[in-house]
């Protein structure tokens, strides 16, 4: 919704599909029950380093449109980057069932172990962030711990998001840093298939707080930009983005912030996902490992960009032109993450899980709903598969008995001369 800061008379028609199908979906009957909350999120904090003004009127034009639907609205607001990564983390453990135990003989007449939770890897085109529950190890950095208490158990959350280096921003970031050493107005970028070009005004390019860093006066109004489709030169310029030169604490990502070592399983969504999707149809569906991946986005990049285009022609060329770039970005971000090799086969990218959309909004939902008890409920439903079972075996065990007890009764002599 960020990008409508200077056309906030158009949200309405942009929020209209999904609340026009959202009113046929659920019945009339509950749609005065029916709560909806909107949440905001790196867009909307960028817009508002900007310009605090053109945020709240943002925000305000999107209350208006969604009161005048016949639901139980319940406000619009941008959230912090703590708070995106904690409800991602919920979402995901909450769909694969991490947060309670599974119903079983054994766990009904004995106390469970608490399972093993998954961390969380989103990217989305402002901000990334990184989520999981530490083995073991302080949290360094409070501003980085989260305290949970969900179904009776206790969680420790470390969390952080990274404004800026979300896809998008973390390419307006690099073409900032490159442009710097063009020459003419012409920027040879080894993120971008050969034979791709495309025009980029400077005012386009300073026009986010992510790139104020690099911003210097330029010579002209507008570059082009030149693919040359060089994977080894575009991964060293993406890693320039990082900074690692100094950690104030034990052990850092980059950019000086705490991070303690990686724990356990991860589920990565969102544009993690999509990526690697697509990655993962050019390689044919096979697995792919970090050195696997490496070498398929060294081998796309390398493509030339009509073989590109002709390669793939139902994917829009804003996103096939990009591909490049995105791959050997998440590529770098997971490795300013830390994850190696072998860490690497513990991240699972996620798009659905039980088909439920990965991602921070359904944690945000069952936030703001309480649909998530602090405690563990008393006496937890028996799953119907193990009712029917003890149904069954109680049933027959009082046949049993019945025939037993007929039988006794109907000769009685036989059992007296059986005893004597």
């Amino acid at each position: 919704i960020s990008k409508y800061a200077q056309k906030t008379d158009e949200i309405g028609a942009y929020l209209a599909e999904c609340m026009e199908l959202s009113t046929e979906l659920i019945p009339t009957s509950k749609h005065h029950q029916t709560p909806v909350y909107l949440g905001a999120t790196a867009g909307m904090r960028l817009l508002r380093m900007e310009s605090e003004q053109s945020a709240d009127e943002v925000l305000a034009a999107v209350s208006t449109s969604l009161k005048s639907y016949p639901f139980d609205f319940q406000g619009a607001k941008i959230i912090t980057g703590q708070e995106e990564g904690a409800y991602g983390w919920i979402t995901i453990n909450y769909l694969l069932g991490r947060f309670t135990q599974e119903q079983s003989w054994l766990s009904l007449i004995s106390d469970s172990q608490k399972q093993e939770t998954f961390g969380a890897l989103d990217l989305g085109g402002a901000s990334t962030q990184i989520t999981f529950v530490p083995q073991n190890s302080t949290i360094e950095s409070p501003e980085n711990s989260l305290q949970f208490r969900l179904y009776g158990e206790d969680y420790t959350v470390y969390t952080h998001s990274f404004l800026c280096y979300g896809k998008d921003q973390a390419l307006w970031q690099k073409l900032a840093k490159d442009i710097q050493v063009s020459s003419g107005g012409v920027l040879k970028d080894p993120c971008f298939n050969p034979g791709y070009e495309k025009v980029v005004n400077v005012s386009e390019l300073y026009g986010t707080p992510c790139t104020k860093r690099f911003e210097k006066k330029l010579p002209f109004d507008q570059f082009r930009i030149q693919g040359t489709g060089d994977y080894e030169q575009c991964h060293q310029s993406i890693l320039e983005l990082f900074n690692n030169s100094h950690c104030p604490y034990s052990q850092c990502a980059f950019n000086g912030v705490f991070l303690p070592p990686l724990h356990g399983s991860f589920g990565a969504f969102s544009a993690f996902y999509f990526v690697m999707d697509f990655f993962k149809k050019v390689a044919k569906n096979s697995v792919i490992s970090q050195e696997k991946m490496t070498e398929i986005t060294k081998n796309f990049c390398s493509k030339s960009w009509e073989e590109t285009k002709t390669s793939y022609p139902s994917v829009k060329e804003k996103y096939l032109s990009e591909y490049c770039f995105s791959g050997a970005y998440i590529l770098s971000l997971l490795q300013g993450y830390n994850f190696t090799g072998s860490s690497w086969e513990q991240i699972h990218f996620m798009g659905k899980i039980k088909d439920s959309n990965a991602g921070w909004t359904l944690g945000y939902m069952l936030n703001l709903t309480n649909m998530i008890p602090a405690e563990q409920p008393l006496s937890p439903p028996l799953p119907h598969s193990t009712y029917i079972g003890l149904m069954v075996l109680f049933s027959l065990l009082l046949v049993a008995v019945a025939i037993t007890g007929l039988f006794i009764y109907s000769k009685p002599s036989y059992f007296w001369k059986e005893a004597v």
